[in-house]
């Protein structure tokens, strides 16, 4: 017995994952008392008993449902707080021996003493063949000090899918404060013929499609819209992540506690999160077939039901839909693969956005506009030559708006690693456009050994000649880059003791960027500690 006790206390402080030792406890305690089945159930709120794992000797099995009898013996050892055995007399085939029945209560802060509050969250029913004279008192002893080991995992797997369940709700809501208003998305000469549907968005109830090449700013423009309108909260789905229908309905309409293996926790949805707001849904064609029909029915009668939910009416959730895709919805439609009558239900207002070469000439605009929320603190400004720059037809931009905030990041560190002090943004900290190579005019210091960045490069950018010496020419230029962004480095460590948190915050870098480039450079911050 103390063999099997230290089993399962060197699983369990071995073990991180929970339901692995529940598994392992499962298998323990079946071949303990020659048990055929395991169940481990939670408490439901209503007062109901759901099971969430199950072993048979060896192996999971379907935890299946928990009947009366079985209920009335796991309410009796909630009610007694110690395990209860008790003659099985359900029909048993002919020639079958009749078994019996164990349940062990699961109690919250039953390690802690009964007299300390101790709440049941749950319990484990083993049936077994024989009459109930085969489990020894000893046997029962052991059974409960077990519950006591699976009731710190239950409990803690509980308290980590809710903190899980709050991450996942500040996720949701990740990105909704930041980016421009509405007004300034629709402000350029290009979005002109958009007003007046997306004006339309604003002030009407209608469902709304929004579509565009990947970067063009499709969930920027959603949350815009929402803001707008006042319909909060707003929430953001990303759809994709799995063609799974229980998890893809557990991620919109949620689950109830036991309502599958594992389920210790009850789980909103994202449409419960954003019931009388919005609900943005990215990339909509990547809903899979199966679960289209659920969402169709959410479209059409407002109602829905978690995994698991067991009440007669269907729950209901007043919710506005703003969907977003790159694809090629029509496409997907004539290829069977997404509904029409659920692009019908969606598509209330439909939104193309342009590519962002067909909108060449707000693009310094827009550069300006990211520079001010990249950087607050800093009043960044870009130089008319760095305007010019980013005009250039030398730009394809088939990263659209997504790319040219790469892009303004990129020329802002570059600004603070060569030691930028005016705020302005010139060409040179735009860089070239990709494929091309700008030909520098460097000059040296009294060390003519080193070579240093000129104060300019040339604009003119190398189309033709040998590859070979348009490579030497930018590993030229980057080993001059990397020089003065080493030195710059060491200068802000040592003026900081070796500190990178400081010096990050003088060099207007985060921390993690910072211990990145030093990584990348090779700067040791060991010598400048005191």
């Amino acid at each position: 017995m103390w063999t099997r006790m230290r089993f399962l206390l060197e699983s369990l402080g071995s073990r991180l994952e929970g339901e692995r030792f529940v598994q392992e406890c499962l298998d323990l305690l079946l071949d303990l008392v020659g048990a055929e089945l395991g169940v481990v159930c939670v408490r439901l709120a209503e007062g109901q008993w759901s099971s969430i794992a199950a072993r048979q000797r060896g192996c999971d099995v379907e935890p299946g449902k928990i009947g009366e009898r079985r209920a009335s013996l796991l309410d009796l050892a909630m009610q007694t707080g110690r395990c209860v055995v008790r003659p099985d007399d359900v029909p048993t085939p002919r020639g079958r021996e009749p078994g019996s029945v164990i349940a062990v209560p699961l109690r919250r802060g039953m390690w802690r003493g009964a007299g300390n509050g101790a709440v049941t969250i749950g319990g484990v029913v083993l049936e077994i063949r024989g009459p109930v004279t085969a489990i020894d008192p000893l046997h029962v002893e052991f059974l409960d000090s077990a519950a006591v080991l699976l009731s710190v995992i239950l409990d803690q797997r509980a308290r980590l899918e809710a903190a899980q369940e709050d991450l996942r709700a500040a996720r949701a809501h990740d990105g909704i404060d930041e980016g421009p208003s509405l007004d300034r998305i629709v402000a350029p000469e290009c979005m002109s013929a958009l007003r007046a549907d997306i004006r339309a968005c604003v002030v009407g109830e209608s469902s709304v499609m929004i579509l565009g090449e990947s970067g063009t700013g499709k969930t920027r423009l959603a949350v815009a819209i929402a803001k707008a309108s006042a319909r909060t909260p707003i929430v953001r789905a990303t759809l994709g992540a799995s063609d799974d229908l229980n998890t893809i309905t557990s991620e919109l309409f949620g689950h109830e506690r036991g309502s599958f293996s594992g389920a210790v926790t009850r789980r909103k949805g994202l449409v419960e999160y954003a019931d009388h707001g919005t609900l943005i849904l990215d990339e909509i064609l990547n809903l899979p077939p199966h679960a289209q029909q659920l969402l169709l029915d959410f479209t059409q009668f407002g109602t829905y039901r978690p995994l698991g939910y067991q009440g007669q009416e269907p729950k209901q959730a007043r919710v506005r839909i703003i969907s977003a895709t790159n694809g090629n919805i029509r496409q997907a439609i004539a290829d069977t693969r997404f509904r029409q009558d659920l692009y019908f239900r969606l598509a209330g207002v439909t939104v193309t956005l342009p590519p962002l070469r067909d909108r060449r000439q707000e693009i310094p605009d827009l550069a300006q506009q990211f520079l001010s929320t990249l950087d607050p603190a800093k009043d960044w400004k870009l130089t008319p030559a760095a305007r010019r720059a980013l005009l250039s037809d030398a730009w394809e931009w088939e990263g659209n708006i997504r790319q040219l905030q790469a892009v303004m990041r990129t020329a802002r560190d570059r600004a603070v690693a060569t030691g930028t002090t005016g705020g302005e943004l010139d060409a040179i900290h735009v860089g070239p456009p990709p494929g091309s190579i700008r030909v520098p005019s460097v000059r040296t210091t009294s060390d003519a050994s080193r070579v240093v960045c000129p104060p300019e490069i040339e604009s003119a950018a190398i189309t033709g000649g040998p590859i070979e010496d348009r490579w030497s020419v930018l590993q030229t230029r980057r080993s001059n880059l990397d020089e003065l962004e080493r030195d710059l480095i060491d200068q802000a460590l040592r003026e900081n003791r070796g500190v990178v948190a400081h010096a990050a915050r003088q060099l207007q870098v985060s921390r993690t960027s910072l211990l990145s480039r030093m990584a990348t450079l090779r700067v040791d911050r060991g010598k400048y500690r005191r």
